[in-house]
């Protein structure tokens, strides 16, 4: 029997074991002047988004290649992770997964488009008598797959986001299109 627990335990020990360690599988940030650069060491595709006033924001407790930036000036975010590109499937179901967790207000205005080869999700959410605007986008690449989540959140009680995320979306995949 315990021979059979140790042959048990030895097969749950070698799966759940990755090809590549927790530092190089763990995200890396390097703020390059006007920019901040994320990589996974494990992975074959860096990601470089606008500084702005981006701050880094704790990871509390989310994946070891989660990133997540936050701008208090403008009340903007960016967050996203890097993940193997045999995880991901198409936007629709990635879509249905966040809506099958989601707690709060159900999205309104949802629309699926292309911008400069990412997929991408935009939606509204309702909180607290503003209009939070969103948009969620996803790329296969070099075999990874790389989500980011923008929010732009309403400052001093309007009732819509100040800042058009549309263009502050299309800016950001149109740099990150240019600093690949």
């Amino acid at each position: 029997m315990k021979s059979i627990l140790l042959l048990v335990a030895s097969i749950f020990l070698i799966l759940g074991c990755s090809s590549h360690s927790v530092k190089e599988s763990s995200i890396t940030a390097k703020e390059l002047g006007n920019s901040i650069e994320l990589t996974v060491p494990a992975s074959k595709i860096k990601m470089t988004i606008p500084k702005l006033e981006f701050v880094k924001q704790n990871n509390s407790g989310n994946s070891y290649r989660y990133f997540y930036y936050w701008d208090t000036n403008e009340q903007l975010g960016i967050s996203g992770w890097f993940e193997p590109e045999s995880l991901y499937k198409d936007p629709q179901f990635h879509w249905e997964q966040f809506l099958a967790k989601w707690k709060g207000n159900q999205p309104t205005n949802v629309t699926f488009e292309k911008s400069n080869n990412w997929e991408v999700i935009r939606y509204n959410i309702d909180v607290q008598g503003c209009s939070q605007s969103n948009v969620k986008a996803f790329r296969v690449q070099n075999e990874t797959w790389l989500e980011i989540h923008v929010s732009a959140f309403c400052k001093d009680g309007s009732e819509q986001s100040d800042i058009n995320i549309y263009q502050a979306t299309h800016n950001i995949f149109e740099y990150l299109s240019s600093h690949p």
